[in-house]
């Protein structure tokens, strides 16, 4: 955990303005790379808060311009599973120490990164029992680390969607369960300043990152991504055995 307030509030901005730069020049996933580097600034408890809270206000921002192409009922069967398993993964990981749940929080990041990295299908996943898995896996996940989305990339992938179609869905199942996530856990604790840093990065980041998106390859901004999420998961299981 980064210690004194100046550097902790640099640190949480630089981040977060980061992450939200990467999301809106390649659509990789803004919680991937802000959530374990915030956990490692903040500790695992504040820096999940925080990642949920502005991965809640990016999903609205989002489903905002997107919402005539949502498929509702998608988004349903993936958000139900993941919102009942919410409160049991909070009860189990508040009862671990802190250390435990950094290095599963790491493992969680790590997987997604090899998730989305491997491209893989799955057949069983066209099953009804795939929305099911990918949204209860998303909701463990979501306590643990931040991150709900790399399951549901995996089955999302699998489905013949247009890009728009695939982008509101899933800002559609996201929003309600980190509005159910934020309920079980409670708002971020940390100091107001540093939240509306936070808020602003996120809109700087993307704001300044978007009219680049058509100029900077996204595969090479999916890499630089999918490589900080990997270092920071790997940073929390390090800090962890520690």
């Amino acid at each position: 955990m980064i210690h004194g307030p100046g550097w902790l509030t640099v640190a949480v901005v630089a981040v977060v303005a980061v992450a939200a730069a990467l999301q809106a020049l390649s659509g990789i996933g803004f919680a991937l790379v802000a959530g374990p580097l915030l956990i490692l600034a903040l500790g695992q408890s504040d820096g999940v808060r925080l990642t949920v809270t502005l991965g809640l206000l990016l999903n609205a921002m989002i489903l905002a311009g997107t919402l005539r192409h949502t498929r509702w009922g998608d988004a349903a069967r993936l958000f139900v599973p993941a919102a009942l398993l919410v409160w049991p993964a909070a009860l189990v990981t508040g009862r671990l120490r802190e250390d435990w749940v950094l290095a599963f929080a790491g493992v969680a990041v790590l997987a997604g990164v090899g998730l989305i990295v491997s491209g893989r299908r799955a057949h069983w996943v066209d099953r009804p029992a795939g929305a099911i898995a990918a949204g209860a896996a998303g909701g463990v996940l979501n306590v643990l680390a931040g991150v709900s989305g790399p399951p549901v990339a995996l089955f999302v992938a699998h489905r013949a969607w247009a890009p728009r179609v695939s982008t509101a869905t899933v800002q559609a199942y996201a929003l309600p369960l980190n509005a159910v996530t934020l309920a079980v856990l409670g708002p971020p604790a940390g100091r107001p300043a540093q939240f509306l840093g936070a808020v602003l990065a996120l809109l700087v980041g993307a704001g300044v990152a978007w009219p680049f998106a058509r100029r900077i390859g996204p595969g090479t901004v999916r890499a630089l991504a999918l490589a900080m999420a990997a270092v920071g998961a790997i940073s929390l299981i390090a800090r962890a055995l520690a």
